[in-house]
């Protein structure tokens, strides 16, 4: 039992030290967005499937000495390929940097293709480890359940989260721990192979007794069609939660490894909980703490100057009662460990259902992440289901006090979250959602059916009739969050890179009509529309603006030839092209942008941004990741020698962590002359970026300031930090003056590629 308990613990372990890994190795290659991890953690699922698949086939249609044969050459395989690989790449799971996208085109199938040549048969084989050793545990060990062994799984799968963002990450390269995790890799296959000599050891030596026990299971009826479906439903609605979650947080700081691990750590831990003992999951508990949890949550969603802090907060206790309700409720439903392979099948199948919808269909049904504001309602759908189907529920008994407390909640909420009332929610819900509610409906009739004695009891009516309410009132509310944001907007997209909404502001005056580009909560640029005003620039590139101040004040805009007062800039970020305004004639100005929707939208398809066009400089728009076509250019024997480069390539408030390593910037420095300046814009809600950046400043000797604009008209307030290898800019004239030392109160380490730390620079 021992060995099964340290093989399956193994498994899990790396199982989920893995997916950071290679997600954290392949980020900088698609531009540093979340999506990266969204999409890693549907390949994932979706391999999980598999090999669920494969371990529910063998387990029922083999026999247990060909099931050991079968599954001991495919682990044998794989440690070969690996140890092939090794000889090829730094390390047997790291692919080699020829693997690099050339260009942003089909992110997602690419990242598919990396991951299944690098860790696609160890990670099956290592997603087949639990269900398949627990069946053979199981008819190993009679008696004993193996269900508590997936409990352990999970705590192996959970400890592997809580330690890579704090101490692999921290601790080793990226390719030590590739490694070290392949050496771990062939420990767990060794524990495998154990484990298959145990299962071959019964099928010779006690076949008639698991014959006679085989025989007593055929007798246990199978789980219905309908219980199998709820299966399926519940893990789906608890995987969409999780990615859904995973969104609304990295999009608005960074996509880094503690942000990922955290709502799968949180998913994970509702497992631990549900499967190790039925009774830790009671509906008297977490029923109302998930009433608690979406009330905190909505009033969040609907603040849009919450803390991230307290945003973090909110939708992990969200996620977390909604997992605990989700898992409890199939922990209620599992059956008899006869069907324990078909029953881990269909939990996988919802998980990866739940991936399939966040990653590819969402971003085409929805031009904003609306999957987190429809995985709450539908986990509440799906919690009414539940307990309409069950006759010994709550909501089927004589508690008019339940009644009236989702009466009051119904009535206050719409008032606390700032709709007019719940008439209003209710107006705007019942459209929507008649489906969902005649589902609700069905459900009540069945079980009225079945339970006719159910019908006379006139208080379990009222209950259900307050639920049903409070279900519309809480999907009109999320509807008017989602409608708010949606006010005003003439173009709204949404692609693997994140979400972006045109805006048209003040349109009744004029003069003072302009439009905005959003980038999930953060305005990307702003623009008159006014043939006068147009050319100003504006938000965060102001005349009094770090960028401002170098592009008016570089010492070759004094130069006494006017073809010597040219400028080459770099540009690392699109946005509308507002840093286009400063360019005069002579000027060549390169922006480098990963996301194709944003580039359609600045070179004015679509009529409303005309910085590119209205420019006298020279404009150039290369698609891609900025870093990967630096090197590409330097490799290719191509350096752009730019006065100046301008990285602002924030996506919302999330920062581009592979920009601001020491590998990142070495590059930009390759690309400036020797007297260039690197203009790095480090506004941010919740980030301190100054103490990184003084510390690159430090470690390649370079000169610093920082600058602070004040706001204005179509002007925000913003700061930047300029780098330069001398002071033949800083130091002139009309931007010396404004530059401030960096501030040294707070000291972090160097981020590299292989380390950063959000922790210690949180405002």
């Amino acid at each position: 039992m021992l060995t099964y308990a340290i093989t399956i613990f193994t498994g899990a372990f790396l199982l989920f030290q893995v997916e950071p890994l290679l997600a954290r190795y392949i980020l900088p290659w698609f531009g540093g967005t979340s999506a990266v991890w969204i999409t890693c953690m549907l390949f994932f699922q979706l391999v999980l499937v598999v090999g669920y698949a494969y371990s529910h086939l063998i387990a029922t249609r083999l026999q247990p000495r060909m099931q050991a044969i079968v599954h001991i050459a495919i682990v044998c395989a794989c440690v070969l390929l690996m140890g092939t690989l090794a000889l090829t790449w730094q390390s047997p799971i790291t692919p080699g940097p020829n693997w690099k996208p050339p260009d942003p085109d089909l992110p997602i199938t690419r990242i598919f293709i990396l991951l299944l040549v690098s860790i696609g048969l160890p990670f099956f084989i290592l997603s087949t480890t639990g269900p398949l050793l627990q069946a053979w545990f199981a008819r190993s060990h009679q008696g004993a359940s193996p269900y508590r062994l997936y409990a352990l799984s999970n705590v192996g799968s959970l400890i592997a989260l809580v330690t890579y963002p704090f101490l692999v990450e921290p601790a080793l390269t990226l390719r030590a721990q590739a490694i070290v995790w392949s050496l771990l890799f062939v420990g767990f296959a060794i524990g495998v192979g154990l484990c298959a000599l145990s299962i071959r050891h019964v099928a010779r030596s006690d076949v008639s007794a698991v014959d006679i026990v085989e025989s007593e299971d055929l007798r246990i009826s199978g789980p219905t069609r309908s219980t199998r479906i709820l299966w399926i439903a519940l893990a789906t609605v608890a995987s969409v939660m999780l990615l859904a979650t995973t969104n609304q947080v990295c999009q608005q700081v960074a996509a880094v490894p503690f942000l990922w691990v955290l709502p799968l750590a949180i998913y994970l831990l509702s497992f631990i909980i549900c499967f190790d003992n039925q009774r830790w999951y009671r509906r008297s508990v977490f029923h109302p703490a998930l009433a608690a949890a979406v009330f905190l949550a909505l009033v969040v969603l609907c603040s849009p100057n919450a803390s991230i802090i307290v945003q973090i907060v909110a939708y992990s206790a969200l996620l977390f009662t909604i997992c605990m309700v989700c898992h409890g409720e199939l922990v209620m439903l599992k059956p008899h460990q006869r069907y324990l392979t078909s029953f881990y099948l269909m939990v996988a199948i919802g998980g990866a259902l739940g991936g399939l919808f966040v990653v590819v269909i969402a971003p085409s049904l929805f031009t904003g992440y609306w999957e987190f504001h429809l995985a709450i309602w539908t986990s509440l759908l799906m919690l009414i289901i539940v307990l309409m189907r069950d006759p010994n529920s709550w909501i089927h008994e004589r508690r008019p006090v339940v009644a009236m407390a989702l009466l009051a909640g119904a009535i206050v909420l719409p008032e606390l979250i700032g709709v007019n009332s719940p008439v209003e929610a209710i107006r705007r819900a019942a459209p929507h959602f008649l489906p969902a509610l005649a589902a609700v409906g069905l459900m009540s009739a069945v079980a009225f059916q079945r339970h006719s004695q159910l019908a006379r009891r006139w208080p379990g009516s009222i209950v259900q009739a307050c639920a049903i309410l409070g279900l519309v009132v809480i999907g009109g509310v999320l509807l008017v969050e989602v409608e708010g944001n949606r006010a005003n907007i003439l173009i709204a997209s949404r692609n693997f890179y994140g979400t972006l909404a045109v805006y048209s502001v003040d349109s009744r005056n004029p003069e003072g009509h302009y439009y905005m580009l959003r980038h999930g909560q953060i305005i990307h640029g702003e623009q008159y529309s006014a043939a006068d005003e147009r050319r100003q620039p504006t938000t965060y590139y102001g005349p009094d603006s770090g960028i401002g101040l170098i592009m008016l004040h570089h010492p070759r805009r004094l130069a006494r030839i006017p073809r010597d007062r040219s400028l080459r800039v770099g540009a690392i970020g699109l946005g509308v092209g507002t840093i286009a305004a400063y360019g005069m004639p002579g000027d060549y100005i390169r922006f480098y942008e990963i996301n194709p929707a944003v580039t359609k939208i600045a070179e004015n398809e679509n009529g409303y941004f005309t910085y590119l066009r209205d420019s006298r400089a020279r404009i150039e728009i290369v698609p891609g990741d900025a870093r990967l076509s630096m090197e590409r250019e330097l490799a290719n024997g191509n350096p752009q020698r730019f006065d100046v480069i301008v990285l602002d390539a924030f996506a919302g408030d999330a920062i581009p962590v592979h920009l601001l390593t020491i590998e990142a910037i070495a590059i930009f420095l390759r690309e400036l002359n020797p007297d260039g300046v690197l203009a790095i814009h480090v506004t941010n809600r919740y980030l301190d970026l100054q103490p990184v950046i003084r510390e690159i400043a430090d470690h390649f000797g370079l000169e610093s300031g920082q600058v602070h604009q004040s706001g204005g008209q179509l002007v925000k307030p913003s700061d930047w930090i300029v780098l330069a290898r001398n002071d033949s800019v800083l130091g002139r004239a009309g931007l010396a003056s404004r530059l401030k030392p960096l501030d040294s109160r707070r000291h972090v380490r160097l981020w590299t590629d292989d380390y950063s730390n959000l922790f210690q620079i949180l405002k």
